[in-house]
């Protein structure tokens, strides 16, 4: 027991001097990612109403809405940018927990940051920590997932208390409370992946938002309950059957075992499940096989993502469209491609896409018969008009631990998702800003260039 408690030790003690220089590069890599999704995604219908919002009450603050670079509170901050990074389905992933950290952790940490003027090496402590509790928090109610709980949304938000509690220089009661906070704040369903609606864009801004807002109440003084996860009535049974519960997981190697590095890049504008049906997809595609070849197509994957991304065939709007795997293959085999630029309307609506989403059987892997590794592996079968028959078996999909973009993949995406925000030279500069950001005093050069 005593987990609660433990963790606000080691944020309130956490030291990024302590930490190797592996885990701040990768701090680096995830910040440039969530920057650029941020960037791109608050033009979108669900971004431009996150920012009216936000200035509702007029622009009152210190912390920078990404793009607009209108300034205002940290909380409303922390959430428009929260929903900007998630708003695409392009932010990265962490296969373990099916969680996407970098949009409820980073959007805190640059609200705080930037508005207590913490260093840039601070900042990314901040970051590495939120990363660290907010999976170890969807690992200690692992299949929470079954029960239609969003982990982004539900253990996101103890993330961005982390991070917050981090740079507001909280002491470990006062981080205590703001977890105990946090545990009231968090929640977020999964309905989007089977009926769509852009809510799903809002979970991630509430996250963000709710653990700025958890760690300030925790500094004025609002106390919370001393074993708010690990408690008989706490978070994880909440959130967990009791059988699913594993307290244990809050701090196992804490300190050492960085939660950060197992987070994995998503090329794609897509849910995560579908990146390797995609990859084995293109695989067929580059043989020179084209939609007009194809009879049938058909796709293996395990019995999660065949729940999660396996019941929609011919979806009605982009969200639906971004959690249907029929669609994402049929995509990548008549056009090509699954980013940014292609999840429309029209893309949508295409006859030719749709037909082919037509003629794709689904086949389940029950009992990884076929299919090995973690990271959503999946087998595509593609069987032409003549009779030919092509196969490809992708385990380790681009972007995933075992099949990692590094740097070189993340800034060739970043600048992609830029060409339509900024100038190339900024958004050079941009990549540049983060590369150096732990010898930077402050951040504000780089919330700086965050603006269109």
């Amino acid at each position: 027991m005593n987990e609660t408690r433990q963790l606000a030790d080691y944020i309130a003690d956490f030291d990024v001097a302590e930490v190797p220089a592996e885990v701040i590069d990768k701090a680096k890599l995830h910040l440039l990612d969530q920057i650029g999704c941020q960037m791109a995604f608050a033009t979108l219908p669900w971004g431009k109403a996150a920012c009216r919002y936000a200035l509702a009450d007029g622009a009152r603050g210190d912390s920078t809405i990404a793009y607009y670079g209108a300034r205002t509170s940290m909380e409303k901050a922390a959430f428009a940018n929260g929903l900007f990074g998630h708003g695409f389905e392009m932010d990265d992933d962490d296969e373990s927990s099916t969680s996407h950290p970098g949009v409820c952790v980073i959007p805190a940490a640059l609200a705080v940051g930037e508005r207590v003027l913490a260093s840039g090496q601070d900042v990314l402590g901040a970051i590495i920590v939120g990363y660290d509790v907010m999976i170890r928090c969807a690992h200690a109610a692992r299949k929470m997932h079954e029960r239609h709980f969003h982990e982004t949304a539900a253990a996101g938000t103890f993330g961005a208390t982390a991070a917050a509690a981090k740079l507001l220089g909280l002491s470990a009661d006062q981080v205590a409370n703001a977890l105990g906070i946090a545990a009231s704040e968090s929640s977020g369903i999964t309905e989007h992946t089977c009926t769509g609606g852009s809510v799903k864009r809002v979970n991630a801004g509430l996250a963000a938002s709710n653990g700025v807002r958890a760690a300030l109440l925790a500094q004025l003084g609002i106390t919370g309950p001393t074993e708010a996860l690990e408690g008989r009535k706490g978070w994880i049974r909440a959130f967990a059957d009791d059988e699913e519960c594993d307290p244990a997981k809050l701090v196992e190697g804490l300190g050492a075992d960085y939660k950060i590095m197992q987070v994995g890049m998503k090329p794609y504008c897509c849910c995560a499940g579908m990146h390797g049906a995609i990859d084995a997809a293109e695989k067929i595609r580059r043989r020179g096989v084209t939609a007009d070849d194809i009879a049938s197509v058909a796709v293996m994957m395990r019995p999660r993502e065949t729940r999660d991304i396996g019941g929609t065939v011919e979806p009605q709007d982009i969200t639906q469209a971004q959690f249907s795997a029929q669609f994402g293959v049929a995509l990548r085999l008549v056009r090509g491609s699954n980013g940014f630029y292609d999840y429309t309307m029209e893309a949508v609506g295409d006859p030719a896409v749709r037909e082919l989403c037509r003629n794709i059987i689904w086949e389940v892997d029950e009992d990884d018969t076929y299919l090995a590794g973690s990271a959503a592996p999946a087998r595509v079968t593609v069987t032409l008009k003549d009779g030919t028959v092509y196969q490809e078996t992708v385990n380790n999909a681009r972007g995933t631990l075992g099949n990692p973009i590094g740097w070189d993949g993340t800034i060739e995406k970043f600048l992609d998702l830029e060409r339509g925000c900024v100038p190339d030279e900024q958004a050079r500069a941009l990549v540049a800003a983060v590369r150096s950001l732990d010898a930077s005093p402050d951040i504000i050069r780089l919330t700086s260039l965050m603006t269109a």
